[in-house]
């Protein structure tokens, strides 16, 4: 776009956004005459009157409300492209503040959070962590890291990682109740439940959750592996929890066919135009990571 059109189109936008012309002048750093020929300019290239001017205000026409919306997109990805540029170019800095839960957030997060903040000394990393799922913009946060299957939700995911879900119980729990063939074997055992009424399981192709029942329960993954390990029931947890006690042979994997596909660990952020350095460069990272 010709230098010209581009400061007729600027001049235009404070115009309207000020319902003034001297305003506009003043926040451009011209004259207010300057401003005049450049709208009598604009006017007379479209064929249009864009602006109604009395001695007291000036006012947009009907044509000249659609067009300044335009305009108003004009200016913001102008604005995005020119702070694109200086984020890629920037170290991230300021607080990022990150919500995280469980064992992988323990394990696996909060070591590379640790290692990306050594990375970027101007940067204050917050680790909060909490089972509850938080309301990212409202109480501030930048990303939060979700695992499982997501609900549809007004925020950007980003998979950082695979997760996979198994079912297992110890040998001795299954000798006194035998092992279970299929998923609707379920009623007649023992189901150690964590925060879900249900677990994930796959079958003629398809992802779905299914309601289960048990007599102990707990929203901390390390608390049901331990009341796995006690025979009291099956329990579905993510591979990182179980492979010890699988390799141990303290646990053994049942219903194999039947294990969902579409978990995973996910990053999750506000839906903005456009994304901050460090929330983009620690994303990154993650995935980077854990890929």
């Amino acid at each position: 776009m010709p230098a010209h059109r581009w400061e007729s189109i600027e001049a235009f936008e404070r115009v309207v956004r000020f319902n003034s012309f001297s305003r506009a002048a003043e926040d451009l750093g011209v004259s207010r005459s300057h401003i005049s020929r450049q709208i009598s300019a604009l006017e007379n290239r479209l064929d249009a009157q864009l602006l109604l001017r009395t001695t007291r205000k000036v006012t947009a026409t009907e044509v000249g409300q659609a067009f300044y919306l335009q305009c108003q997109e004009l200016m913001r990805n102008l604005e995005e492209a020119e702070q694109a540029v200086q984020d890629l170019q920037a170290r991230p800095r300021g607080i990022l503040r990150v919500s995280v839960a469980g064992a992988y957030g323990e394990d696996f997060i909060a070591p590379a959070a640790i290692e990306f903040m050594q990375l970027h000394s101007d940067l204050t990393v917050e680790l909060n962590f909490s089972n509850r799922l938080i309301d990212l913009i409202s109480e501030g946060y930048d990303l939060a890291i979700r695992a499982g299957t997501l609900k549809d939700s007004s925020l950007i995911a980003r998979r950082i990682s695979s997760r996979k879900l198994l079912t297992c119980a110890s040998p001795a729990y299954l000798e006194r109740h035998g092992t279970p063939v299929n998923i609707h074997a379920l009623t007649n055992h023992n189901c150690l439940l964590g925060t879900l009424e249900t677990w994930r399981f796959r079958e003629n192709g398809r992802n779905f959750d299914l309601r289960v029942n048990g007599s102990w329960r707990s929203n901390n993954g390390r608390a049901l592996l331990q009341a796995a390990r006690a025979d009291l029931g099956l329990v579905q947890l993510p591979t990182f929890y179980l492979e010890e006690a699988i390799a141990s042979g303290e646990l053994v994997t049942v219903l194999d066919g039947f294990n969902p596909t579409d978990t995973g660990v996910w990053a999750v952020y506000p839906h903005n135009r456009h994304l901050s350095a460090k929330v983009r460069l620690f994303v990154n990272f993650l995935a980077e990571r854990f890929s």
